[in-house]
């Protein structure tokens, strides 16, 4: 297998796995090419990012494309598909049921609260109404493995609740999902799934905790299922 996709209320979403190979961004990345086609998506029609861990968030369309670097991305535009790159980091999608808005964020530790921003936007340019959301996490690093030092892990319990850390004797462990759910509940989000999988345990999945500095990039994708054609 060298994907795993999803349908969620008429949207298709997942991600690559190892086996599909790197998906690094930017030129015309063979691996990233060999998935669409497999995908049946057109490649002029996926937007991607240059992504710098940050909590920048792009309004994307047909006629207006990615353009500056960022991590995230909110469109309205049901003809194309959103991309980010991941390896540890959490992919969030976000699927407004109503307006049919819809967002996807890489949120890695130094840009959590990201889908915050992409919530707002959505709200300011799509009138989207958090509780019409459904936010769905992707795999990532999980908190049996994501162990950090003191300073981050306190930076995480007061910002994001003390279930975003898992303390084990003088050892601290990021929850990236639990982060995550704190800030969409907060921000009024009801509906909210999240994947079980640990990208560092399952070798199934690229990740740099475990893979080192040869990590395996993987794409997450969110789409609709018009443009598997």
């Amino acid at each position: 297998m060298e994907y795993i996709f999803n349908l969620q209320d008429n949207y298709f979403y997942g991600v690559s796995l190892r086996t599909a190979g790197d998906m690094k961004y930017g030129g015309e990345n063979p691996n990233r090419l060999a998935l669409y086609k497999k995908l049946n998506l057109n490649p002029e029609k996926v937007y991607g990012l240059n992504q710098i861990h940050s909590q920048i968030v792009l309004v994307v369309d047909s006629n207006n494309p990615p353009s500056v670097e960022a991590d995230g991305m909110i469109s309205n535009d049901k003809n194309i598909t959103l991309s980010v790159t991941v390896a540890d980091c959490l992919p969030v999608y976000l699927i407004d049921n109503v307006s049919g808005a819809f967002g996807l964020v890489h949120s890695g530790w130094k840009g959590t609260g990201i889908v915050c921003n992409a919530l707002n936007l959505m709200k300011q340019h799509y009138s989207t109404n958090p509780q019409d959301v459904t936010a769905i996490l992707g795999p990532c690093i999980g908190v049996c493995c994501y162990k950090v030092d003191a300073e981050r892990a306190a930076v995480f319990e007061n910002n994001y609740g003390a279930r975003s850390v898992k303390k084990d004797k003088d050892s601290f462990y990021l929850d990236l999902k639990e982060a995550n759910k704190y800030i969409l509940t907060q921000a009024g989000v009801i509906n909210i799934m999240a994947s079980e999988d640990c990208t560092c345990c399952d070798k199934r999945f690229g990740s740099f905790r475990r893979e080192g500095e040869a990590y395996t990039r993987m794409t997450a994708l969110l789409s609709f299922p018009s443009n598997l054609k």
